[in-house]
C-alpha cells in the first residue's frame, strides 16, 4: 500500500511540476485552484471510502455480496446527484475564483461522478486487505493524468486539456478497479442489506471529511480570491510543495485504518499499530519539513524553476503546517477506526477558525500561511489532549 500508493504520488508531483513549468505562475494558479476544488468535492467519495473500508472490513463472508452491492447502488444514486449539482453551480465556481475557461470548470462534472464510483471498488478492496485493488487504480489514474495532460497541453489545450487529462484516467481507473473486485466478490444471492449504519457512521465522517480537506484546499482558494494571479499562482507551488508531505504520510494512515478496525472487531490489541503509524509518520514529516528549511531553493527552484523562487521564505511555514495536518489526520483516522466518531468535532473547529482567519488576515502570503499554521498547531494539541483524557479514563476501567 505505501510503495504502491508513494509510486502515484511521486507522479502526481511530477503532473504537478511539469504543469508548474508548462502553465507558468497565472495559469497554475488556476489549475491549482481547480483541483482545489476537486479535493472539496472529494469529501463525500474519501468520506464514504472511509465507512465503506469498516463495513467490509468487518463482514461475515455471507453478507459480503450484500453489503458490496448495496453500497455501491447507493454511491451510484448519490454520484448522479452530486453530478448534478456540480454542473449548476459551475458558472458561479468561475466567477468567484476568476476563471474565464467555464469549460475547465464543467469538466469537474464528470470527474467527480468517476471518482464515486472508482472509489467504492477500491475501497471494498481495501476492506478485504486486498491492497492491490486500491492501488493500481490509483496508479493508472495517475499516469494517463500526466501523459496525456502533458501531450493536450503541448497542443494547446491548457487548464482545459490538463482536467480533461483527469478525468480519462479516472474512467480507466475504474475499468480495472471493476475488473479486480470482480474476482473476489460474486455476486451470487443478493440480499438488500439496511443502510442506516452505515449512513449513521458515515455522518462523523463527512464531518472530519468536510474539515480535512476543507483546511489544505480553501487556503488556496482564498488566495485566489483575494491576492493578485501571480501571487496565487506562488501560493499553489507552495501548497503542491506542502502537500508532499501529506501524501508522503497519508498510505501510512490508510493502511492503519483497515488494520485496527479488524483488530477491533476481534477484540485483538491495536495500540502498537497506531503508535508505529503515528511514529513513521512523524519521522517522514519532519523530514521533510527540514530539508526545506535548509534548502528552500533546491527544492523549489528543481521542482518548480526561478519563476516560483520568491516563494522560498513562506517554504518553512507550509512544512510547519502540513506537518501538524499530517499528525492530526492520522490521529483522527486511529479513532474512527474503533468507532470513536466524538472527535471530529476538533477538526471541524479548526476548519473553521482557518476559513475566518484568513478572510480577514490575508494581506500577503505569509499571513494567510501563518493562520493555517496557528489552527492546525491546536488542532494537533487538542487531538494530543482528547488522547490523553481517553486513556486516562480507559485505565481507571
Amino acid at each position: 500500500m505505501f510503495v504502491g500508493n508513494m509510486g502515484a504520488n511521486v507522479i502526481n508531483y511530477g503532473y504537478h511540476i511539469i504543469m508548474g513549468r508548462l502553465l507558468g505562475p497565472l495559469d497554475y494558479g488556476v489549475l491549482a485552484s481547480l483541483y482545489s476544488i476537486i479535493y472539496l468535492i472529494s469529501i463525500i467519495p474519501s468520506s464514504a471510502s472511509v465507512s465503506i473500508v469498516k463495513f467490509i472490513s468487518t463482514a461475515n463472508e455471507d453478507e459480503l455480496p450484500s453489503v458490496y452491492y448495496s453500497i455501491k447502488k447507493f454511491i451510484f444514486k448519490l454520484a448522479i446527484v452530486l453530478s448534478l449539482f456540480m454542473l449548476a453551480i459551475s458558472p458561479f465556481v468561475a466567477k468567484f475564483l476568476k476563471i474565464e475557461s467555464l469549460s475547465s470548470v464543467l469538466l469537474i462534472t464528470p470527474i467527480l461522478f468517476l471518482a464515486l464510483i472508482t472509489l467504492v471498488n477500491q475501497s471494498s478492496s481495501q476492506g478485504l486487505l486486498k491492497f492491490s485493488g486500491s492501488v493500481i487504480p490509483t496508479f493508472i489514474s495517475s499516469a494517463l493524468k500526466l501523459l496525456i495532460g502533458v501531450g493536450l497541453v503541448l497542443i494547446g489545450w491548457s487548464v482545459s486539456g490538463a482536467m480533461l487529462a483527469i478525468a480519462i484516467g479516472l474512467l480507466f481507473a475504474y475499468l480495472n478497479s471493476q475488473k479486480f473486485i470482480d474476482k473476489y466478490i460474486k455476486q451470487t444471492s443478493f440480499k438488500r442489506i439496511n443502510l442506516n449504519s452505515f449512513v449513521k457512521y458515515s455522518g462523523p465522517v463527512v464531518i472530519q471529511s468536510l474539515a480535512f480537506t476543507s483546511i489544505f484546499t480553501i487556503d488556496v482558494l482564498l488566495v485566489k480570491h483575494f491576492l493578485d494571479p501571480f501571487s496565487a499562482g506562488i501560493y499553489a507551488a507552495l501548497s503542491t510543495l506542502g502537500k508532499i508531505i501529506f501524501f508522503a504520510t497519508s498510505p501510512i494512515a490508510s493502511t492503519m485504518f483497515p488494520i485496527i478496525a479488524k483488530r477491533k472487531a476481534a477484540k485483538e490489541k491495536y495500540i502498537n499499530v497506531f503508535l508505529i503509524a503515528i511514529l513513521t509518520t512523524s519521522l517522514i514529516a519532519v523530514g521533510i519539513t527540514v530539508f526545506y528549511w535548509l534548502f528552500p531553493n533546491i527544492a523549489i527552484g528543481v521542482l518548480f524553476g526561478k519563476d516560483y523562487l520568491s516563494a522560498r521564505t513562506d517554504l518553512i511555514w507550509m512544512g510547519i503546517f502540513m506537518t501538524f495536518y499530517s499528525l492530526s489526520n492520522l490521529v483522527v483516522n486511529f479513532y474512527l477506526s474503533i468507532g470513536n466518531t466524538k472527535v471530529v468535532y476538533i477538526p471541524l473547529l479548526a476548519a473553521i477558525a482557518q476559513i475566518v482567519s484568513i478572510w480577514f488576515y490575508h494581506n500577503s502570503i505569509t499571513q494567510v500561511l501563518h493562520s493555517s499554521l496557528y489552527v492546525t498547531a491546536g488542532m494537533f494539541l487538542c487531538l494530543v489532549t482528547f488522547t490523553g483524557y481517553n486513556l486516562f479514563a480507559e485505565n481507571r476501567k
